[in-house]
């Protein structure tokens, strides 16, 4: 009898991990995605928005993937063609891509166009779109008719859930295999209005009390919360019941010069409005297919380290998302701008995790989201534009490989101070990282920058300036690498337009500091490092060069 309970219970347990086969550990500071109890780092592209929507196209884009090195592809599923008629379903283009994906050994985090992409509705079918009386649309004050429909009616809620739960039921059906990993069921959705919706429903919903959740989570977030929200919260009284201008206070309207959000209450109603929506298609789509759930906003970041948006999941409005959303497992930015690292940066808001599924195409930023981050996902935008016989997709390919070859040494760092990252762009020369004994900086110079800094060493100013007049003037380029340190004295270094010098830290007593040596090398696909050329006289520099992806092995001493 004994031994029959034993048995069952291992059976429970088997099927319990078959049933999280894609799960992500929130366990440790950073968030690690996992399949089949193993992480898996996406490396990754986005499809453009309509390569799926034609199967024949859809075809000939896999070869290119693979070429690049990737595991995974973000790739798109539009209600309109799925549901062209209400109740019925066409899922050919879903089919296709899982097929297409598993042929090719590719992982794919599915993006839902459904009622919102950005703040339109061009993929909702005819049906939803042109019926205003039975999906309600926004207004403005004045009773101008906007383009969405209003959030603050159920009707379209129910109508997108309805469709999204029947593409996760057929999901679950036929991917035998767990090629979906994830889902993002938003992308840059808001409200194109500076204020707020005025529908009927929008102004009874403006008139009741802020929500408990709401409410329950800056009782809780106290004194952490981002600073427009906690101040507004503060200024009125810290009240934890009322409507919302009682609880948050009537928004200004006019910049007063301190660089205020306009209109904040109501771009925190809006707010409220879009992460309800996403907590209950998100919700309500694990209780049939339990993977991963995000959405995506817009990563534009100014000079305060801000975000501008109405309602967009942007870190301004993060606390309502984190309070009304928590279904979610990542807020997540496109990242086109130049400070990457300032996105990354606001992103990580309370622990959230850092996955980039949209971006301008660069082979470097990966180092940088994986070693400094321990990012989820690096995954330009556009992918199927390249390959890797094209300039930027060869590069690409090469930095996917190594990155591919290291996962072992970069998973067994994760959520370690051992490993790091730098990400360095015009406006930022060069970032301090320090490493146990060592104080590192790193920088993009050139290898004829480093020379001139040895000119400037030993032969002085004069000489200096007149080599520099004597050339034109090298352009800015973005630099990034991912730094692990294996030994008290021992370090790999791998990425692209790198120079790193090493010194040792102010309170590290020692008469001396130099390299034992620096290795070019490569890394198999066994997870080795195999040695290249020594880099020694003229050459000792751990620099990799612009427009050129490696790794190096490098080993300090001092007494």
């Amino acid at each position: 009898m004994k031994k029959n309970i034993l048995f069952l219970l291992s059976i429970l347990v088997l099927s319990n991990i078959s049933a999280q086969h894609v799960v992500l550990d929130k366990s440790k500071e950073h968030a690690v995605l996992k399949i089949d109890n193993q992480p898996f780092l996406m490396l990754s592209g986005e499809l453009h928005n309509s390569t799926c929507s034609d199967i024949k196209y859809l075809d000939g884009v896999w070869d290119k993937l693979v070429s690049m090195n990737m595991n995974s592809v973000i790739a798109t599923e539009s209600w309109e063609l799925m549901e062209p008629q209400e109740g019925k379903y066409d899922f050919s283009r879903i089919d296709a891509v899982i097929k297409g994906a598993k042929e090719h050994n590719l992982k794919v985090a599915l993006i839902w166009f459904a009622t919102f992409k950005n703040p339109f509705m061009t993929y909702s079918p005819s049906w939803v779109k042109s019926d205003n009386k039975r999906f309600p649309h926004s207004q403005t004050a004045e009773g101008k008719i906007l383009e969405i429909p209003s959030l603050f009616d159920n009707k379209i809620i129910e109508a997108d859930l309805k469709a999204y739960k029947a593409l996760l039921q057929h999901i679950k059906e036929t991917d035998t295999n767990h090629t979906i990993i994830g889902i993002q069921i938003g992308n840059e959705p808001g409200l194109n209005s500076p204020t707020r919706d005025c529908s009927p429903a929008a102004n009874k919903a403006w008139k009741a009390d802020v929500p408990l959740q709401i409410i329950d989570y800056m009782v809780k977030n106290k004194g952490t919360m981002q600073p427009d929200i906690e101040n507004a919260w503060k200024a009125n009284g810290y009240k934890k019941k009322g409507n919302w201008e009682e609880v948050f206070g009537k928004s200004l309207t006019k910049d007063d010069g301190s660089h205020p959000i306009l209109h904040l209450t109501e771009h925190l109603f809006t707010a409220y409005s879009f992460a309800n929506y996403f907590q209950i298609l998100s919700s309500e789509g694990k209780k049939i297919l339990n993977v991963p759930t995000f959405i995506n906003a817009t990563g534009m970041v100014n000079s305060r380290g801000r975000s501008m948006g109405n309602g967009c999941s942007i870190p301004d409005f993060f606390d309502i998302y984190m309070a009304v959303a928590p279904s979610l497992d990542a807020l997540t930015p496109n990242s086109y701008a130049k400070n990457f690292d300032a996105i990354c940066e606001v992103f990580s808001y309370k622990n959230n995790p850092i996955f980039i599924p949209e971006c301008t195409m660069s082979a470097v930023r990966p180092f940088y989201v994986f070693g400094e981050w321990d990012g989820l996902c690096h995954s330009p935008f556009a992918i199927d534009d390249y390959d890797a016989y094209t300039p930027e997709g060869k590069q690409l390919s090469e930095a996917y490989s190594l990155l591919s070859n290291m996962k072992n040494l970069i998973v067994a760092n994760l959520n370690s101070e051992k490993m790091r990252g730098a990400y360095i762009y015009e406006g930022k020369p060069e970032e301090i990282i320090e490493m146990g004994d060592y104080k590192l900086t790193i920088s993009n110079q050139t290898r004829n920058e480093i020379g001139e800094a040895m000119v400037l060493a030993l032969a002085g100013e004069e000489a200096y300036n007149a080599m520099k007049n004597s050339k034109k003037e090298i352009p800015p380029f973005e630099s990034a690498c991912l730094i692990i340190q294996t030994g008290k004295d021992e370090f790999y270094i791998a990425g692209g337009g790198v120079n790193v010098s090493f010194q040792l830290k102010d309170n590290i007593k020692a008469q001396f500091c130099d390299y034992d040596y620096i290795y070019e090398g490569y890394f198999n696909k066994d997870g080795e490092f195999e040695r290249g050329r020594l880099l020694n006289g003229d050459e000792q520099n751990v620099f990799i060069p612009e427009g050129k992806i490696g790794a190096l092995q490098v080993k300090m001493y001092h007494f």
